[in-house]
Parts: structure tokens; sequence; C-alpha cells
């Protein structure tokens, strides 16, 4: 048995490389109203939407932390059971403990307003 050698790649810059790939990109990624931003897998409505500029993004997040208010972490020491319950009910909702923990103070009528939902380090990206 004779090994043979891998064969060579060929040298390109960054822009010839960019450019032997864009057919393929043309050819398989669905195109949408604005030619340099395309939607993969599924439409998700929260994805499908027109991109902002930094400048919203920025005031937005501004908005929902003037409603939210200041956030301080609370620790308190609570049963086993009931720590691994709530993960584990947030888990089959596909959640976090502390989203699903605040659902649970809201509808048990504690002041909790839908931008105490929201996950501002997940924001502006």
């Amino acid at each position: 048995m004779s090994k043979r050698a891998p064969p060579s790649l060929p040298d390109l810059d960054d822009a010839a490389f960019a450019a032997k790939l864009r057919p393929l990109g043309d050819t398989v990624l669905p195109k949408s109203a604005h030619s340099e931003f395309r939607i993969s897998g599924s439409s998700d409505s929260r994805t499908a939407t027109k991109p902002s500029s930094r400048i919203s993004i920025a005031e937005r997040m501004e908005a929902i932390e003037h409603a939210r208010g200041p956030k301080r972490r609370y620790e308190y020491l609570i049963p086993i059971r009931v720590g691994e319950a709530l993960a584990e009910d947030a888990a089959k909702r596909s959640q976090s403990a502390a989203t699903r923990l605040l659902e649970v103070l809201r509808d048990a009528g504690y002041p909790v307003i839908p931008e105490d939902f929201i996950d501002l380090r997940k924001r502006g990206r």
C-alpha cells in the first residue's frame, strides 16, 4: 500500500475565497429583503425581524431597566427537594429556574412585571 499525499489547497486571499463561496451561499441560503441579512433555519418571529440600530437597542434596554428598576441578588436556604422540583419544572418548560420562580411569584400575587422576564444579557447581540 502506498500512501498518497493529501492534495494541496490553493493559496487564496480572503476576497477571492469569499468570491468563490458566494455562488454556493446564493443557492443554499434563502434570500431575505436585505441581501446582507439572511435567515437560516426556521423562521422565528424573534429573529426574523428587521435588524435594529445599536442606538435603538440601547434605548430599549434602558427603558426595560427603568421599568424594572434595580436588581439585587437574593439567596435563600430552601429544602433541596424544593430547589430540585423548581429546576425540573423549569427544565420541562425549557426555561431557567429564575424565570420559573418569577412566574410562580407573579401567579401568587407578587408585583412581577413583564420586564422582569427579559434577560438583558441576551439583548443587542
